[in-house]
């Protein structure tokens, strides 16, 4: 499996179940694409040894008002980009780092507790980092489609209907985690399918508090689990990133995109440069590229595009450390409540 060009119709499959529902049990997913549990659980197994896909939980880039997520492009010194990049991907707040195409060398996405903190983080940080020449920081000030919601889209009609209802969610409700919160949170970063019982003797709570805590965090989205793949082995091997501007009052632009571009994986409103908004897409072949740039200016002509990024290679996705063909090799906890100022 490791050295197929794209994982196997099931194996693409059982991980579409996962990207819609990431704590499925293999029972429920057998029960979707209509073979047993057993064979399910073994098709996973072999896919996360081989870090093909994996689950994984992250605090919510919204978790609080005071939240911050960044979007920085990083300059590096010359033949100093892979040094810096490998160091940067330790850092818990650097949730991806990315080799691009471009002016900038290194893309990374940066969450933090505050305004604060990524001021802390830009200068006591990246600024004491030797390999960085120059950096340029886009605060993000809206989120309309993200990584987590993006699919592989390999599930008919009737095997969606199959799918266990998603929970009732309350994103509205005002919810201050604590110690316990953010430690469960940290724990589903290694591994988003932990059993409630291995939870809770991490954490040294009984059954019934571990449950009810993962369901509150769910539920007010305070913890957003995601199942990712290897990019390369998931037929959407080409990533890009797409720097535009649109009108502040155009929303209609912005919430077609994702039902108009199935590559469409995230959307993001930001300030700190003439773009105002950034897209990540992605494409099953260069040749396709230019097919997936037609059909956005299709359906949106009032969007400019100021500058495209290729992703040339991905270092680490949320929190994972990924190898050259972007299969999982480490886990990397994201703990964005962590101080900034020491991570150099």
């Amino acid at each position: 499996m490791q050295d197929s060009a794209v994982l196997s119709e099931l194996d693409l499959t059982v991980i579409n179940c996962l990207q819609l529902h990431p704590r499925a049990t293999w029972r429920q997913v057998g029960d979707v694409l209509e073979i047993d549990a057993v064979t399910v659980a073994r098709r996973w197994r072999r896919l996360s040894e081989t870090g093909a896909a994996w689950v994984i939980g992250r605090p919510a880039a919204h978790q609080s008002p005071e939240s911050c997520l960044a979007v920085v492009e990083v300059h590096c010194v010359s033949g100093g980009a892979l040094e810096t990049a490998r160091l940067l991907a330790h850092w818990p707040h650097v949730l991806s780092v990315e080799h691009t195409s471009g002016n900038y060398d290194l893309q990374l996405v940066v969450a933090v507790a505050n305004m604060a903190s990524l001021s802390r983080f830009l200068l006591e940080g990246l600024g004491g980092v030797a390999g960085i020449r120059a950096t340029r920081t886009h605060v993000v000030t809206q989120m309309f489609r993200q990584g987590d919601q993006w699919e592989l889209n390999m599930l008919d009609a009737a095997q969606r209907a199959r799918l266990p209802a998603a929970e009732e969610r309350h994103p509205a409700r005002a919810h201050v985690l604590d110690d316990t919160d953010r430690q469960l949170i940290l724990c589903l970063g290694e591994d988003g399918r932990q059993s409630l019982s291995e939870l809770s003797a991490r954490l040294g709570l009984s059954l019934s508090t571990t449950r009810r805590r993962l369901d509150a965090l769910i539920a007010q989205e305070d913890l957003i689990l995601r199942c990712d793949a290897a990019q390369s082995l998931s037929g959407w091997p080409i990533a890009m990133w797409l720097w535009a501007r649109v009108d502040a009052d155009d929303q209609h632009t912005i919430t077609s995109l994702p039902r108009k571009i199935p590559g469409l994986r995230v959307c993001l409103s930001v300030t700190g440069s003439e773009s105002n908004l950034v897209l990540a897409l992605a494409a099953r072949s260069m040749r396709e590229v230019p097919l997936v740039e037609a059909r956005l200016a299709a359906a949106a002509p009032r969007l400019r595009v100021l500058n495209q990024t290729m992703v040339l290679r991905s270092l680490k996705r949320m929190g994972r450390i990924l190898d050259d063909a972007g299969r999982s090799v480490a886990s990397v906890p994201m703990d964005i409540w962590a101080e900034p100022g020491g991570v150099r």
